[in-house]
């Protein structure tokens, strides 16, 4: 194994070019804050079938899959070499074996301290890739981003709910990382005040009796490859009281970027753009 270059140049002292730090990357936020930082070149290896559509580029023949969002291919981990490997929380279970092979980055946030955990993770890898500078530039400018479109929304009097799709059935999201970050740190206005478990359904009645103005929806089966949802669910005349159909605010966010991505660069510039555009 390699040593992870953290501190050192791309040229050595006697001016010979030295290769950019070797990655395998897991985590797609963590992959489009490497592409921001123009870092490409280092990735070797990401779980392919997955990547969302704005990394399409690199579903390339010569880009290698490392498995699935759970199993891992360690052969091929380990046989690359890398210098470091970034992880999200799905391939926790299988981060002490990715220690053994490189430094592990785990890319995953904290609900209770989103934006923190955010930056970490981002000034975490900018290092990995030797673009600490660039790295550091790039979240001042999103965060500034972030606090003004926070500011919009707190001014602004709309309440939301976020809704998660899958198989066919429907519940609120309002304690997980996604009502975290379009609530707590986008300060969009819940319309759900009280602490939902998990489980809770979306159907017509709780949504008339809550009558959100914004209604977002997250598709777990888009996102994965399964059946997606139907365009007309909200359409049923069950949910024709309901603020956000009346008024055509019922968001269908982009499955993959939501579901499999975030936290990264690219991710959170999308997301905030898409949460903020239903935001008057």
């Amino acid at each position: 194994m390699r040593k992870l270059l953290l501190a050192v140049g791309l040229t050595g002292c006697l001016g010979v070019a030295i290769a950019a730090p070797k990655a395998v990357v897991m985590d797609f936020g963590a992959l489009d804050t490497i592409d921001a930082l123009g870092g490409s070149e280092s990735v070797v290896a990401i779980p392919k079938q997955f990547a969302p559509e704005y990394l399409e580029k690199y579903q390339t023949d010569e880009m290698l899959s490392s498995g699935d969002m759970f199993k891992l291919d360690m052969e091929l981990i380990n046989n690359e070499n890398p210098d470091f490997i970034v992880i999200s929380g799905r391939q926790g279970r299988s981060a002490a074996q990715l220690q053994s092979i490189a430094p592990v980055i785990n890319f995953s946030a904290a609900n209770d301290d989103f934006l923190e955990s955010a930056k970490f993770n981002i000034y975490a890898v900018g290092k990995a890739i030797e673009k600490e500078a660039e790295a550091k530039a790039a979240w001042d400018s999103l965060n500034n981003k972030i606090e003004k479109s926070a500011e919009k929304a707190k001014a602004s009097d709309q309440t939301a709910l976020i809704i998660m799709h899958n198989d066919g059935n429907f519940w609120i999201s309002n304690t997980s990382g996604y009502a975290t970050l379009v609530h707590d740190v986008l300060g969009v206005k819940r319309a759900e005040t009280e602490e939902v478990g998990k489980g809770v359904q979306a159907d017509a009645s709780y949504l008339t009796a809550k009558n959100p103005d914004i209604v977002y929806i997250i598709d777990r089966s888009a996102a994965i490859g399964q059946t997606p949802m139907s365009q007309d669910h909200f359409k049923a005349a069950d949910f024709a009281e309901i603020s956000a159909v009346k008024n055509d605010k019922v968001v269908y966010l982009t499955p993959k970027l939501w579901y499999l991505s975030g936290k990264g660069l690219q991710s959170l510039d999308l997301q905030t753009d898409e949460i903020m555009k239903a935001i008057d």
